[in-house]
């Protein structure tokens, strides 16, 4: 790809007309799906740094484009991801978009901040732990869109790894965010791999709770009184040694 076309494109970005910014973001998106050397050239034009007055933009469709723009350049390499993640600002607004945008935006955002964590390292995972990355996505748990769920739920699933290896608290900040009560309540959902996943997570970083069997008649034990747990129990022919395969996501959010 000509470098020339690249700074001419992330040029236009900067025009004050909408119509002709759309098709230089759309073009420029286009880009950044392809190759990582693509997506190097695109961001050696500077692209990155006309992305903050776009996504606050008054046209919903050109902060959706924004938003799809930096999903694919989280879906690059390592230093790409990089490029996103040392901009605090950056990450903000993404992340406030996850939160409290139209929901196509809200989409194309969770697409960018699940390409980070699924696709980075360790240090990218903390730096959207530390901005609110957890609470963003926790925010999204419920919606109906199957595929959005198992999109979130693969970087939660991301995040609480990362945070089991390196001892951090992540599975505390997901129940804090009522993520964990969300979570359990897809152990309900018609989709079977949002089911699949649901169940997964809860068994894989918070366990199964043993509930106290409520019926048990105390025993007598002399001048005392005891419960016990009856020696021979009926056992749920579950077989925890079998983790569900999980959906290999594509790496690209195209629209």
């Amino acid at each position: 790809m000509d470098a020339n076309v690249a700074n001419g494109l992330v040029e236009l970005l900067r025009h004050e007309n909408a119509s002709i910014v759309t098709p230089a973001l759309r073009t420029l998106g286009n880009f950044v799906s392809g190759s990582n050397d693509q997506t190097q050239a695109v961001l050696d034009a500077g692209v990155l740094d006309c992305v903050m007055e776009l996504l606050v933009h008054s046209k919903r469709n050109i902060r959706k484009e924004t938003c799809w723009l930096l999903s694919n350049i989280a879906a690059g390499d390592h230093s790409q991801i990089t490029s996103i993640t040392r901009n605090p600002r950056l990450l903000r607004a993404i992340l406030n978009h996850v939160q409290n945008s139209e929901w196509d935006v809200r989409k194309e955002a969770t697409w960018v901040a699940s390409n980070i964590v699924t696709g980075g390292n360790d240090v990218h995972v903390h730096s959207l732990v530390e901005l609110g990355g957890i609470d963003a996505l926790c925010s999204v748990i419920d919606v109906a869109d199957p595929k959005i769920l198992l999109v979130v739920l693969d970087a939660i699933d991301s995040i609480l790894r990362v945070g089991q290896k390196c001892g951090r608290d992540y599975i505390g900040f997901v129940d804090e965010c009522d993520g964990l009560d969300k979570i359990e309540n897809l152990q309900e959902h018609v989709n079977h791999d949002v089911y699949e996943k649901a169940v997964y997570i809860i068994e894989t970083y918070y366990g199964v709770e043993e509930e106290e069997d409520e019926n048990l008649a105390p025993a007598i034990h002399g001048d005392t009184f005891s419960f016990g747990i009856p020696t021979s129990q009926k056992s749920l022919d579950l077989n925890y040694d079998e983790v569900p395969h999980q959906q290999n996501f594509q790496t690209y959010n195209f629209l």
